[in-house]
């Protein structure tokens, strides 16, 4: 009886490392993925955009505009500049980020809570989303103190920036 037993025990052992072994594999890899995503929130970009449509509160097209408007985030602040104009800029602190990218700036999305400001005084609470789908990427800005104005910026080109 104790030759089984002891039989049992070793094969239970013998289940529960191969059980642990899996376990750990996939917790790295779910790390590895993780860490990926995140990479992208931590890092400085530059994101570009020459064709913009203006969104009213139910994100029906109003117009469209074929100007160049950039979108500088890094992990504390937003600077978004207006063809290349230093009077046309809006800036701020970043609030509060979120990132989920499947597959980094391919697949998945980036939200940001920010306190933009517009000229000398004129301050806006933000919400900015940049999101990646099927290989596309925009970037959607509203203004909490404007709902029926919303700005979709489609990203022609995004840099990492030092």
């Amino acid at each position: 009886m104790a030759l089984v037993l002891k039989h049992i025990a070793k094969q239970l052992n013998n289940k529960i490392k191969k059980i642990m072994k899996k376990t750990i594999a996939l917790l790295l890899i779910g790390c590895a993925f993780g860490t990926a995503a995140f990479a992208q929130c931590n890092k400085k970009m530059l994101y570009t955009s020459v064709k913009q449509d203006w969104l009213n509160s139910k994100y029906e097209v109003q117009k469209s505009d074929q100007d160049k408007v950039t979108v500088e985030i890094s992990k504390t602040s937003v600077v978004l500049t207006h063809n290349d104009d230093p009077n046309d800029v809006m800036k701020g602190d970043i609030k509060n980020i979120h990132c989920n990218w499947t597959e980094l700036y391919k697949n998945g999305k980036t939200t940001i809570e920010a306190e933009l400001t517009e000229g000398s005084n004129d301050v806006h609470q933000a919400n900015l989303t940049i999101e990646g789908k099927d290989g596309g990427m925009f970037i959607l800005i509203e203004l909490q103190d404007h709902p029926d104005m919303k700005i979709k910026a489609y990203v022609d080109k995004y840099e990492e920036e030092g």
